[in-house]
């Protein structure tokens, strides 16, 4: 089993511009790219790679292409198995850990807003006892920005009460640093890992076990350094600004059409579409993008 500490990179789901289909080859060049620079694993249908966009069909397929693609590499692989529906969930959780994925990332459902506590408990509890096997690695997802539920004090210690033996760690996306400082207090039983790109500097001298940001599908080098500034004892507040600066290209556009237009910009990858809802960077979108890019570089 490997360990899960460093960089992981939220991989993007790549969507062919011809018919909107998932383009699963794309897939293993955009790993190769990401591991070349410094990325320590992945993470495939997570927010960044438009899960809620997916058939249950196609998270099995883009998690299995995403799993073979990083061993051939020796990079370990959280797969992200949340869903609305609890059954949904129980299937891709399932699949994730039969396949050999090291852990899974599973977001409370999302749906329904403001359910109690228990509730929600519950619904782990039971894809937990229906998916997870003994020694499975689960870390708990709050975005509560994007989902609408938090993952809240009263549902992790009801959870670490009936299932601390999988609940592994937590990561928090909401980038604020008080509820940072919250998660390593009050559970420090749990692995923590930054799910904003401005705080990773922050989340590892704290504690943390590394980051899980958007920035790591095109920039991993500069995630890497900011990690191995801080636990190296080099300029952490340096890298952490050259990160920073790059996330900030990224945002000024919506993030998955930006980071796809990115990667075809920066990285050199096929152009890859996103699929609806999303909308592709307009031509002016592109060329403001490149000229941010230009001098980034």
């Amino acid at each position: 089993m490997h360990p899960l500490r460093g960089v992981f990179a939220p991989i993007v789901t790549p969507f062919r511009i011809s018919d909107g289909e998932v383009d699963l080859p794309w897939i293993a060049e955009h790993v190769a790219y990401i591991h070349a620079r410094g990325c320590t694993g992945i993470i495939p249908c997570g927010t960044n790679g438009e899960a809620a966009s997916l058939s249950v069909t196609e998270r099995l397929q883009v998690t299995e292409t995403a799993l073979t693609s990083a061993r051939n590499l020796g990079m370990p692989v959280i797969a992200g198995t949340g869903a609305a529906a609890l059954p949904d969930a129980i299937a891709l959780t399932r699949h994730a850990f039969d396949i050999g994925a090291d852990a899974v990332l599973i977001m409370p459902p999302f749906y329904f807003k403001k359910p109690p506590e228990v509730g929600v408990a519950n619904w782990y509890r039971r894809l937990l006892d229906a998916a997870a096997p003994r020694g499975g690695r689960v870390l708990l997802y709050h975005i509560p920005q994007t989902t609408g539920v938090p993952i809240s004090d009263g549902v992790l210690q009801l959870l670490l009460a009936s299932h601390g033996e999988l609940i592994w760690g937590i990561k928090d996306s909401t980038g604020d640093p008080a509820q940072l400082a919250h998660f390593r207090s009050a559970f420090p039983q749990l692995a923590y890992f930054a799910g904003n790109d401005h705080r990773v500097a922050e989340a590892c001298a704290a504690g943390g076990a590394g980051s899980i940001t958007a920035g790591a599908n095109v920039f991993p080098d500069r995630a890497a350094a900011v990690q191995e500034a801080v636990w190296s004892g080099g300029n952490a507040a340096q890298e952490q600004e050259r990160l920073s600066a790059a996330r900030n290209v990224l945002d000024l556009f919506p993030l998955q059409p930006s980071t796809k237009a990115a990667l075809a910009e920066w990285a050199g990858l096929p152009a890859t579409a996103v699929r609806p809802p999303q909308i592709e960077l307009s031509a002016e979108q592109q060329t403001q993008l490149h000229i941010a890019l230009k001098e980034l570089a």
